[in-house]
Formats: structure tokens, sequence, C-alpha cells
């Protein structure tokens, strides 16, 4: 394990109970993590307002998610909702997937991010080096529950 590996896991994260003011922010995190077929949350604000460290804190909270190993979308192992349509198929084909936990992943979207980047787009590379449709998942793609711009 490099030093950067061990300082990025070891870092503190500012507890979300401890964060004052942002009431509505805050409510709407923890709405988004209570129900997430409301689709998420957008948050703008002035710079320093504490948008990014209130995101890593209630992340911080979660629960460990269980997925489908190795599938690009974070696909849930028994909830048909929350799979992608390979893994379903491979259901359907009653092959036996292995299953794994991960922290919820926060995914950072740029301002400056483009449709592509965030919704997915094909493969090029795949397209031209092996001749096949290949789909690669944007940013939005994979199952999370928090974003942050």
């Amino acid at each position: 394990m490099t030093t950067e590996n061990l300082q990025s896991d070891t870092l503190p994260i500012f507890p979300f109970t401890a964060i004052v003011g942002q009431e509505e922010m805050k409510l709407s995190l923890q709405l988004n993590v209570i129900d997430p077929k409301i689709g998420g949350v957008i948050i703008m604000g002035d710079r320093g307002t504490g948008k990014s460290t209130t995101i890593r804190a209630i992340a911080d909270l979660l629960p460990e998610i269980e997925i489908v190993k190795d599938d690009p979308f974070n696909s849930h192992l028994t909830d048909p909702e929350l799979m992608s349509v390979d893994v379903l198929n491979l259901l359907k084909e009653n092959t036996v997937l292995e299953k794994d936990f991960i922290k919820i992943p926060m995914v950072d979207l740029p301002l400056g991010a483009t449709e592509d980047r965030v919704c997915g787009t094909i493969d090029i590379e795949k397209a031209l080096t092996e001749g096949v449709k290949a789909f690669e998942p944007g940013l939005l793609a994979k199952r999370t529950v928090v974003f942050y711009m």
C-alpha cells in the first residue's frame, strides 16, 4: 500500500450531525437515502457553503451495498429493478453470480461534463479494435446515491 492510498483511507470525514445550517440540503439528502427512487438531489451554492463536506459526511454514514461482482453498473444481486440488462440475462440463464460489497460510490459530476460522459456512449475503442458494438456507461449509469458538482 502506498503512502497516498494510506492517507486517502485514513482521512477523517466531518460528521454529518455536526454540520450546522443547510437544513434543506441535509433533508433532501436524507430523503434521497431513504428512497433512492426520488432520483437524486442537485446541490448548488457558492464556494465554501459546505456542499462537498455534507455529501462526504452522509456518504460515510451509508452502509456497504451488495453488488454483482465485476459488473460495471453495480447491479443488485436480487432486485431486478436495480440490475443491468446483462445481469438480468445471466439470471434468466440460471448463471450463478458472485456477490461483492462496496461502499456506496460518491461521484464527482464536473461542471463541464459532456452528455456522453454523464449518460454514456458507444465504446469507440471496442468498435474499432474488436468490431463489436458496446456501451460505455457514463457517470450516472452506476448504482450510486451521491453525486455532486
